[in-house]
């Protein structure tokens, strides 16, 4: 019994190993073919060796601006977790609730508009260039789609999804709105201004591995936590 288990611990650790080399295929590949085409275009003002972006990306300032945008995205996530989850519940298990409140958020996020075009102007005119206006920003949509998505009993996707537009919107109101000078969202808008195109790539790269991270954290923590709910309704019956 005991070799037993100890052979189906190695078996997993070996499909985890194959797992994470197939993963890495398409970043080493992608990052090989950006250094070579570089190399031989020798044009950095539009596209640096990934050599040197990668330098940029782990300065200490960029980690800084980093932790501030992360910080506020995972706010974001966790009051649309809160708002939008418990929505989506309320639709999938009353129809009648269903009714009511599906088309309006459909009709909501036609008017807003996914990105910042119907929304923004908006929160600007009632709360003006302020934090609250960005931390708004980053939650109305997200917390509708986490809502739409929850509503067919897919909650881990819809958590997923909900931080993927938390981030995307923070940093988009970072970049547009101006009203800090702290975060992700400032530094690319800054250093596109400066025409620094291997800060740009390196904050693309931070954005990018980030959002990865978070990611699988969440469809990790997801998992186990779905897990151990069938074990309790196994238990129930």
């Amino acid at each position: 019994m005991k070799t037993k288990m100890l052979g189906d611990k190695k078996l997993a650790e070996e499909k985890r190993t194959v797992r994470w080399f197939y993963h890495s295929i398409p970043f080493i590949m992608l990052f090989l073919f950006w250094e070579i085409l570089a190399r031989v275009i020798h044009k950095p003002l539009i596209l640096p060796p990934f050599s040197a972006v990668v330098v940029n990306a782990f300065s200490p300032s960029l980690a800084y601006h980093l932790g501030s945008t992360l910080a506020f995205s995972l706010l974001g996530l966790l009051i649309t977790s809160l708002v939008g989850l418990p929505l989506g519940m309320l639709m999938r298990r009353f129809k009648k609730a269903e009714w009511v409140i599906n088309p309006f958020f459909w009709f909501l996020l036609f008017a807003f508009g996914f990105g910042t075009t119907g929304i923004a102007p908006m929160l600007i005119v009632l709360f003006g260039l302020s934090q609250l206006t960005a931390l708004l920003l980053s939650i109305v949509i997200p917390v509708l789609v986490v809502a739409l998505i929850s509503d067919y009993g897919e909650r881990l996707t819809a958590v997923r999804i909900g931080f993927l537009l938390c981030w995307s919107f923070r940093i988009g109101g970072e970049m547009m709105l101006g009203i800090t000078t702290v975060g992700l969202g400032y530094q690319l808008s800054e250093c596109y201004f400066l025409h620094n195109m291997e800060m740009m790539y390196a904050i693309m790269l931070v954005m990018g591995f980030t959002g990865l991270f978070v990611d699988r954290v969440l469809k990790y923590v997801g998992n186990v936590v779905i897990g151990k709910e069938k074990i309790k309704e196994k238990e129930v019956k």
